[in-house]
């Protein structure tokens, strides 16, 4: 990862790198990278899963039919809108 992809991801993030250090935010990404670049690697063929839950038991709550907040409301701190919706850059 370089520096333009950490500022892309900062940037669709809506997060300012105002004071912090693009040099040390790429190294973190790319070590964390590296991790689970590493983790792929490992060879887990024979070996035997050691956890799973078969009595889970999950407990959902009744779904409860609420009214929604205005528009105006969710889109009042976004950072850019179109007609009435969120409007993200997917440009790459």
């Amino acid at each position: 990862m370089n520096q333009k992809e950490v500022e892309k991801i900062y940037n669709l993030s809506n997060l300012s790198l105002e004071g912090k250090d693009i040099d040390v935010l790429t190294y973190k990404f790319n070590k964390v990278l590296d991790f689970v670049e590493d983790i792929f690697d490992i060879d887990t063929d024979g070996v035997e899963i050691t956890e799973e839950i078969f009595n889970h038991k999950a407990i959902f709550r009744d779904d409860e039919v609420e009214g929604s907040i205005k528009r105006e409301e969710a889109l009042k701190n976004a950072k850019d809108t179109e007609f009435g919706y969120f409007r993200l850059d997917w440009k790459l």
